[in-house]
């Protein structure tokens, strides 16, 4: 995935998860870290899109864009962790002023400046015109009495508008709560999830002394047969699955519970990518995940390392190392992905070892993983084996690697790769096949420290490698403008 993709999913994940799993602190700090990550070396933008022009998924960045009416996000290159997480939090309520800041800009859309003028213009009318309280027509809303009276100086520091909004709280969930037990005892299945969808989302405006109780209710109330009702909507229909997301992660080891057990079935082809980003989010199945590792068919394995991965806890390296030694290809190429996306944890001595496998596939599937880890901070293991791999799809698949890092480091390596040329009396240097791989992966690099690096390969090289620069640099320049 590029970074913008990365960004677009993972901070959609952080919003998602302050909204609808405020207490989810390991996960919170995981997509925030890949946010992070994905704008390091390049700025973003993202785009909300015309509104309502398709109807996204609750927990989908888009759809927090729209309901906030903000148009674009501008990210700067190196954006800090902190501005993002605040920017986030923001999204993820209905009411809380986005902020903007020098390294994330927030572009309002038209409706959103259009009413912020119209509020402003009317503020200033209204200045000076201000009724006294005795002027004031009577409000319809009822009477407090006792030591929760209406005080006219003091309304906000008393909190009667705040024990208003819990007590209109406490009368919806109670409305939620009977629409999700009527649900559930006459197994009308899509209704019950509406219902625990509602008391989720309903979750983070809960006071906090109550959100842990709150929380522990509504897990207790969605029984097992349910969870598995819920993740058959979800395999029929995949418009569901935002709903179904949000309250099973939410309900946390009793729905990995579930969804492990499915997975045990077989490889369940058409919904296995979605059960692994659901598990993804429940940082708590970890307990549960391993012991497949040690399953007896060939399958559990697979489904135990791909979702090692996504779960993305540093205890998952040492589970995952052994695995690079396994019987199974399949299972040994998962287990090394899977370590590419363990950011946290101690991956680089195992992709160092599995980039001196014997299996070629395995080779590969380090390539791709050293790609992704922490953006590429790993280039330095695929430039010191270049010159010493000599399967031909392996070497393509190092050098294309390179290009998707794009650091100065794998430019630099594509440069000296481009511009050696090998020669009869000179062992060193590499074939013209070889050199038309490093600029094609220079082409497909689109960061400005690639471009700079094309440049100096169109003047110095020669022949076919040069007029490749040159052309890559054309398209390039016709597809920007």
């Amino acid at each position: 995935m590029d970074p913008k993709s990365i960004f677009i999913k993972r901070f959609g994940d952080l919003v998602a998860l302050l909204r609808f799993d405020p207490g989810n602190d390991a996960a919170q700090d995981l997509a925030l870290t890949a946010s992070a990550a994905a704008v390091a070396g390049e700025p973003l933008e993202v785009e909300a899109g015309a509104e309502w022009s398709s109807v996204p998924a609750e927990s989908t960045l888009k759809s927090r864009l729209l309901a906030r009416h903000v148009d674009r996000l501008r990210i700067a290159a190196g954006a800090e962790p902190h501005d993002l997480l605040a920017v986030a939090r923001a999204l993820s309520h209905d009411a809380t002023p986005i902020p903007s800041t020098p390294a994330v800009e927030v572009q309002p859309g038209l409706a959103a400046a259009t009413r912020l003028l119209m509020n402003t213009l009317a503020s200033e009318s209204r200045r000076g015109e201000r009724r006294r309280w005795d002027e004031r027509r009577g409000s319809g809303r009822m009477r407090w009495t006792g030591a929760e009276r209406r005080k006219v100086t003091d309304r906000r520091t008393t909190g009667e508008r705040r024990l208003q909004f819990i007590s209109d709280q406490r009368a919806t969930t109670a409305q939620h709560y009977g629409t999700l037990r009527r649900s559930l005892d006459g197994h009308t299945w899509e209704a019950a999830l509406y219902a625990a969808f509602a008391l989720v989302r309903i979750t983070p405006r809960v006071p906090s002394p109550e959100r842990r109780s709150f929380a522990t209710r509504l897990r207790k109330t969605i029984p097992r047969r349910a969870l598995d009702a819920f993740l058959d909507l979800a395999e029929r229909d995949p418009v569901i699955r935002g709903p179904v997301t949000a309250v099973l992660r939410y309900v946390g080891v009793a729905a990995a519970e579930a969804i492990i057990d499915r997975l045990r079935q077989g490889d369940v082809i058409g919904v296995r990518g979605y059960y692994y980003d659901v598990l993804g989010g429940i940082p708590e199945s970890y307990p549960l995940v391993t012991p497949l590792l040690r399953g007896r068919e060939a399958h559990e394995a697979r489904h135990a390392v791909a979702l090692l991965g996504r779960i993305g806890r540093a205890e998952g390296v040492a589970e995952l190392e052994p695995l690079i030694g396994h019987r199974d290809e399949r299972v040994r190429t998962a287990a090394v992905r899977a370590l590419g996306e363990i950011h946290q944890g101690p991956s680089a001595e195992p992709l160092r070892e599995a980039l001196h496998s014997p299996d070629p596939r395995t080779r590969s599937a380090a390539a791709d993983a050293i790609a992704v880890w922490r953006a590429g901070a790993l280039a330095i293991l695929l430039v010191g084996v270049l010159e010493s791999e000599h399967d031909r799809d392996v070497w393509h698949a190092y050098v294309a690697a390179l290009g998707r890092i794009g650091s100065a480091e794998a430019c630099s390596a594509l440069a000296t790769v481009a511009l050696s040329r090998k020669k009869l009396l000179r062992r060193r240097g590499y074939t013209t096949w070889q050199r038309l791989a490093a600029v094609t992966a220079l082409g497909h690099s689109d960061t400005p420290l690639a471009r700079a690096t094309l440049e100096r390969v169109s003047r110095e090289a020669d022949g076919v490698v040069r007029y490749a620069a040159e052309r890559l640099l054309h398209a390039g320049g016709q597809h920007a403008g």
